[in-house]
């Protein structure tokens, strides 16, 4: 469960009510950014480009107001200090007040698009089917859907606990941890880390380190704009209790080491897959995993 009470029930009336919204005129679509890789690369990385988002064209809040009070999105939920003909009086949508601050666009057009996706408890909010109760719009076009997470990614608040109260009680949100209550990690020269989790192939372990002693970790670091390349082993978790973590030195590297261009890359990739179990491919800006040394000793 959520703690916060937006539900799938983001927007729109409930029940069974439909509406077919008229087409929104057609604009110029520009995406806010790009990127440029290779197909290859993009296997390599798991399907997506280094520290992939979804990038969400830029919509037109006042149109999306217009859209929420049409679809009749007003007669179920609330929003605080807007003037619709009607202010969530007729259904169990959660107040939406501040919304903006405490979700990203991505998560507002999941809701929309797939409302069973997240289903939070609360009265109303779940039918006796088990799924919810907001209805879908599959008329909508995708610039109608544009304005709508706009206009609900600019209601933001000051107050950190707006739009948190359901009908009955009172939501939250769940305390997400500071970056910066968190031990500094060591320096390093890497700005940007690809990882995988993994099990070594059964019987495997002393061949992989033989490996990675004798050829492996020179040619790992062979690579330009490759800094480090750092195993840990977690037996807390049920598989893939082992992570390895390359930090490269900048974005523009680790895209370089993940493409089919470098064919020394390529092979010792491939040399140190053989040695592993299935695994996933993530990338992160900060460091992910490290040991801190002031809570540790020795």
């Amino acid at each position: 469960m959520l703690p916060l009470a937006l539900a799938c029930a983001l927007l729109a009336g409930c029940g069974d009510r439909q509406k077919t919204p008229e087409p929104s005129p057609t604009r110029v679509r520009t995406s806010p950014k790009s990127v440029r890789i290779t197909m290859d690369a993009l296997h390599q990385l798991g399907g997506v480009p280094a520290g992939w988002q979804l990038t969400l064209l830029s919509g037109d809040a006042d149109a999306g107001r217009a859209a929420f009070e049409e679809l009749g999105c007003n007669s179920c939920h609330k929003v605080a200090g807007e003037k619709f003909s009607e202010q969530g009086t007729t259904g169990p949508g959660p107040e939406l007040t501040g919304m903006g601050s405490h979700h990203p666009p991505g998560y507002f057009l999941e809701a929309i698009l797939n409302p069973d996706a997240v289903l939070v408890d609360g009265p109303g909010f779940v039918s006796h089917q088990g799924r919810s109760t907001m209805p879908v719009y599959p008329d909508l076009t995708i610039t109608q859907l544009e304005d709508l997470v706009a206009y609900l990614a600019s209601l933001k608040s000051d107050d950190p606990h707006a739009g948190h109260h359901m009908h009955g009680g009172q939501g939250g949100v769940a305390a997400q941890p500071n970056p910066a209550d968190r031990p500094a990690p060591p320096d390093t020269a890497a700005r940007i880390f690809f990882a995988q989790s993994y099990d070594v192939v059964p019987g495997q372990v002393q061949a992989f380190e033989a490996w990675f002693r004798s050829t492996g970790a020179q040619r790992f670091l062979s690579v330009d704009g490759l800094v480090s390349v750092e195993t840990f082993v977690d037996a807390t978790r049920a598989s893939h209790v082992v992570t390895s973590v390359w930090g490269f030195r900048d974005e523009a590297a680790l895209n370089a080491f993940m493409s089919s261009n470098d064919p020394a890359a390529i092979a010792v990739g491939t040399e140190f897959d053989g040695f592993v179990g299935p695994h996933d491919h993530q990338v992160f800006r900060a460091r992910p995993i490290y040991r801190a040394p002031a809570l540790s000793a020795p």
